[in-house]
């Protein structure tokens, strides 16, 4: 087993609900052994756990204070490459690529497009490796460009990368040191901008697919819990552990 699948797996029992699952069921384990006091402890924790990240205030205000640390691509700045990260995706030849791809994907390639527009000279990069699926996300997104007009000639497939400092890795002989797009999903474009940096790499962050959004009309669902507010807690979870994790390898 590599250390990509140790952190992956470590990765799935540090998220917040496998966390806050844990301390429920020890709760109850306590109660079953009359242990009353650790009980109240783990069922305390447990429960403000929950209604933390159930409601809009918390989880909406970390990820939007992350979504926003970089604006929104300069569609006056040229470049010659478009770079585009890989996200998810799955292979079912009886649905459309538009199925295919998770909406993360679609987002991120529907973005590398309209920067296009604007650099009728660059090369879209698609990146992302094949995981369980067939295909890899990196072919998978070049399908779909090609679907929406794009030429085949002006897409590069990047197919080995399996998460992000990797992709940094693979594409360096490819940009060297051009300044490119960088399109990734706004919660992760601060960990791919401080990876490909670390390869002396120029980053013109694109980022895209903001889940936080000032003229969102939440209205009284605001102040009711909801699983998308879990949802938006655990993206901003996840980005934290993995920028403590780069800036934790960076110091050795």
């Amino acid at each position: 087993m590599d250390l990509f699948v140790i952190k992956k797996f470590i990765g799935v029992f540090l998220m917040p609900m496998p966390i806050i699952i844990f301390f429920l069921l020890a709760a109850c384990f306590f109660i079953w052994r009359k242990k009353y006091r650790k009980a109240n402890i783990f069922l305390s924790v447990g429960v403000v756990g929950l209604l933390a990240v159930s409601f809009a205030p918390l989880p909406s205000n970390l990820l939007y204070s992350l979504e926003r640390q970089h604006p929104q691509f300069d569609l006056s700045q040229k470049v010659k490459y478009i770079v585009v990260l890989g996200c998810s995706h799955v292979n079912d030849r009886a649905v459309p690529v538009t199925s295919q791809l998770s909406p993360c994907s679609l987002i991120r390639a529907t973005e590398a497009i309209r920067i296009l527009q604007y650099n009728p000279q660059a090369s879209i990069i698609t990146s992302g490796n094949v995981g369980r699926q067939t295909f890899s996300n990196a072919y998978m997104n070049a399908q779909f460009l090609i679907a929406m007009g794009i030429p085949k000639h002006r897409i590069i497939e990047v197919s080995l990368s399996q998460d992000t400092e990797e992709e940094a890795e693979n594409l360096r002989a490819t940009i060297a040191d051009q300044p490119f797009a960088l399109v990734t999903s706004a919660s992760h474009m601060k960990r791919a901008v401080l990876l490909f940096e670390q390869q002396k790499l120029n980053p013109i962050p694109a980022p895209t697919e903001h889940l936080i959004r000032d003229s969102d009309d939440e209205g009284s669902g605001y102040f009711l819990p909801s699983s998308k507010n879990i949802y938006h807690f655990e993206r901003w979870w996840y980005e934290w552990m993995g920028n403590t994790w780069v800036k934790i390898k960076s110091w050795f």
